[in-house]
């Protein structure tokens, strides 16, 4: 089975419902996190660089906390969270983080099968700067932001844009915000509109999870400007 297939496997397993109900109302640790105890190294290394295990996401919090133990309670203290305010609060918070990596990781292994093993860069750095995953092409590497968009009248083509001097592609996705089926059993009409403008370069999984097809990073779609 292929590092792709295993992913959107693993994707397919988790509870979002469940994960959505448990955190999506905690907001208390929403200040700015130092890049030293920010989740982004763990995620990459546990579901993009080792690609051994895609652990859940208790798991991965207790891979996470117990790694960064020291330098997370000296930020509590320095924050002057109460520890019960602040353990209640930060896995919400890293949660957002964990699910919303996990897609762009997704779009890397898409692009890994278009473009080949080993020709597709992502990391913390990388991340920090602006940029979610690099494609290395025979001409030029190519730099790929990905940003979830909110309902719209027009499928947008990727735009580049310059940051420091380094040219980004910007690529946008939509969710749907809908189900496939309405309460009562019948089609859902915003859903099939989704489908109709994404359905060649994104899938909905079903539970919920919205994944890349090949489309969105073919080189054409991620090029002709």
């Amino acid at each position: 089975m292929s590092d792709l297939a295993r992913f959107n496997d693993f994707l397919a397993s988790i509870d979002l419902t469940k994960y959505r109900s448990q955190y999506a109302h905690i907001k208390l640790v929403e200040l700015d996190m130092p890049k030293h105890i920010r989740p982004m190294n763990h995620i990459y290394r546990e579901y993009w660089t080792e690609r051994n295990h895609f652990p859940l996401f208790e798991e991965f919090y207790e891979i996470y906390s117990s790694e960064l133990a020291r330098p997370l309670k000296i930020f509590r203290k320095e924050t002057l969270f109460s520890k019960e305010t602040f353990e209640r609060g930060l896995p919400a918070r890293i949660y957002r983080t964990w699910a919303s990596l996990l897609t762009q990781i997704q779009g890397g292994y898409v692009a890994e099968t278009i473009y080949g093993k080993g020709t597709v860069h992502m990391s913390a750095e990388l991340d920090f700067s602006g940029i979610d995953l690099t494609i290395k092409t025979e001409k030029a590497d190519i730099n790929i932001q990905i940003k979830k968009e909110t309902l719209s009248r027009e499928v947008r083509t990727p735009k580049p844009i310059t940051k420091r001097g380094v040219k980004i592609v910007n690529i946008t996705y939509e969710v749907p915000g809908v189900d496939p089926t309405t309460p009562t059993g019948k089609e859902s009409v915003p859903f099939k509109r989704w489908e109709e403008k994404w359905g060649d370069k994104l899938k909905r999984l079903d539970n919920g999870f919205i994944i890349f097809r090949e489309r969105m990073f073919s080189l054409d779609n991620i090029t002709n400007r």
